[in-house]
């Protein structure tokens, strides 16, 4: 629910992120022109050299002071720029509020800690703004296209892994940028199935059950939506993805079972049935076998998340990421049990959570995995990673 604050010091910022041609440009000259009269302000990015979403929003001649950030995204080699024109425009300007509109590779989590995690110098962007609305822009048929290859497991055999050090599969960074919203915004719905909507919703509410959406053709949005409403929470907005809710609750639930998490409303599983649960195991997965089940689709699977551990490489932790069929295999770091066993760190360093986790013989060793998806079979889904491992 919103929160309505009184005036402040400090402008609101609503950050618009989504995938290249949700329509952010649109959506933003659309809530700009209802300015009539208030102190609002942009700050716009764009990838190319060119930023031609710039110059579109800069016609539109609403008196909204707009900032033009060129040549990198927001969330990485435009950070300083970002935070510069945040600066400039709460110094100079009296402002109300600022939409910061990020490019369609933007990372809306990233975006975020800018404005809630302090630099070196003990300062971050949410001195000079507040934090107020993260906002996905999704364009409802592109987004119904994907799910229909998740259904019949073809997205899998589509797109082959991703290797680490790769590029991220842009349809992964479009599941993250729902999974990390206050605000969905389903727009192009003039061009969906009231069946493709359907699918839409309850996928975004799977992915992500904390978020509100609404439905829009052509960017047509109410600025209502969005000024004077903050719905941004850190710990929530942040931990509002279904997969890390699942693993955050993992450690309540007894290794090796059915832990099972469920949409927010019943009512979305008997329509769709959409489901999620979590797989957990203390023995290691061979790599290739593990690989062969993914690469094979899993008809319904729209979402895995989570640690590996393969017989191949046992003493590094290994990560999933899947999204619309795509695989993203990755290592992040040796596990504590391994670092123990070279005699790199004692049981005494454990964090907490480690600590928590452990279990002898292997120490913090495991799976972990979220799937969240259509229809999916848990059963054989179970069985099958059971015979994945070594």
């Amino acid at each position: 629910m919103a929160i309505q604050h009184p005036a402040r010091e400090r402008p609101e910022v609503t950050i618009l992120s989504g995938f290249l041609g949700a329509g952010k440009t649109t959506m933003l000259r659309h809530l700009l022109g209802q300015a009539e009269g208030r102190q609002w302000a942009a700050v716009v990015n764009d990838v190319a050299a060119l930023n031609i979403d710039g110059a579109v929003v800069e016609t539109l001649g609403s008196g909204a002071e707009v900032v033009q950030l060129e040549n990198g995204c927001v969330c990485c080699s435009n950070r300083d720029d970002l935070g510069e024109g945040l600066a400039r425009l709460a110094a100079e300007g009296d402002f109300a509020h600022i939409f910061v509109e990020a490019s369609g590779v933007a990372e809306p989590r990233a975006l975020a800690q800018l404005f809630v995690q302090k630099n070196p110098f003990g300062r971050s962007l949410g001195d000079f703004g507040e934090l107020a609305n993260l906002v996905t822009v999704v364009d409802v048929a592109v987004l119904a296209d994907h799910l229909r290859d998740m259904r019949d497991g073809t997205s899998a055999a589509k797109n082959p892994p991703v290797q680490p050090g790769a590029p991220r599969p842009l349809v992964e960074l479009m599941v993250e940028q729902i999974e990390c919203a206050d605000l969905v915004v389903l727009n192009q719905c003039d061009r969906a199935s009231t069946d493709d909507l359907g699918a839409v919703c309850e996928a975004i509410t799977g992915l992500n059950e904390e978020a509100e959406f609404v439905e829009t053709e052509m960017g047509q949005i109410a600025s209502e939506l969005l000024v004077d409403r903050a719905r941004f929470d850190a710990g929530e907005t942040l931990g509002g993805a279904a997969w890390i809710k699942a693993l955050n609750a993992v450690a309540s639930a007894p290794v090796g079972g059915a832990l099972v998490v469920k949409p927010r409303a019943a009512r979305h599983e008997e329509r769709f049935g959409l489901t999620s649960f979590v797989y957990q195991a203390r023995r290691a997965f061979r790599r290739e076998a593990l690989r062969a089940w993914i690469d094979a689709g899993v008809p319904g699977l729209v979402r895995a998340k989570g640690f590996l551990w393969l017989a191949e490489a046992p003493d590094e932790m290994g990560f999933l990421s899947l999204a619309a069929g795509i695989s993203r295999w990755d290592t992040l770091n040796p596990w504590w049990a391994s670092m123990i066993e070279a005699g790199r760190a004692t049981r005494d360093q454990l964090p907490p959570g480690v600590r928590a986790a452990w279990v002898e013989p292997h120490g913090d060793r495991r799976q972990e995995l979220v799937f969240i998806g259509v229809g999916l079979d848990e059963a054989a889904m179970r069985a099958a990673l059971d015979a994945c491992l070594a």
